[in-house]
């Protein structure tokens, strides 16, 4: 069923500071009023269906913030190679005030790729299995497992089928210009 984006929806998101709201045509239908309430307060409502990814998102005035998880449609992230289809989206960045970046990945077998961190990393496996393969040696993590990937670190990030993965990075300003 599609999310419907109303008025009320389009004021609480102003209210709580946001000036962007992801409705795309895939997954919202936007009423005529949130259109009109939306241009009265300088809200976009972003119907863009490009592979940047998005994820609905809603800001409380005290600054927690928080991201539906179903809401959330992968980018590709360009910079695991160019003939590479990872998804990627940064779900808090320091744009958000944060001194950490959390976000979700996923690829398949095909798709692994080599890695250097210029900053610390969590991973936490949602589906599948992770590889880490750092020094010839791979490291095998499976959905529930916790991986952390020291500052410094050279490694190829694979998977034997599909992986998908929450990560978190200190600091928040990572190398490789995540969209999102």
């Amino acid at each position: 069923m599609k999310r419907v984006i109303s008025a009320e929806v389009v004021a609480r998101a102003h209210a709580a500071g946001e000036r962007r709201i992801a409705a795309p045509p895939a997954s919202c239908v936007v009423t005529p009023e949130a259109w009109s309430k939306a241009r009265e307060l300088g809200v976009s409502l972003e119907r863009d269906a490009t592979d940047s990814g998005g994820a609905e998102r809603v800001v409380d005035a005290s600054g927690i913030r928080v991201v539906r998880g179903r809401s959330v449609r992968l980018g590709r992230f360009a910079a695991a190679g160019p003939d590479t289809h990872v998804g990627l989206l940064d779900l808090i960045t320091g744009a958000d005030g944060s001194p950490m970046t959390a976000g979700i990945m996923s690829w398949r077998r095909e798709d692994s790729f080599p890695w250097s961190l210029d900053y610390d990393e969590i991973d936490l496996v949602l589906e599948g299995v992770l590889h880490v393969v750092i020094e010839g040696r791979t490291l095998e993590a499976r959905a529930g497992d916790v991986v952390h990937i020291p500052k410094g670190s050279r490694i190829v990030f694979g998977t034997p089928n599909r992986v998908r993965v929450f990560y978190v990075t200190y600091p928040a300003a990572w190398a490789g210009g995540a969209p999102g």
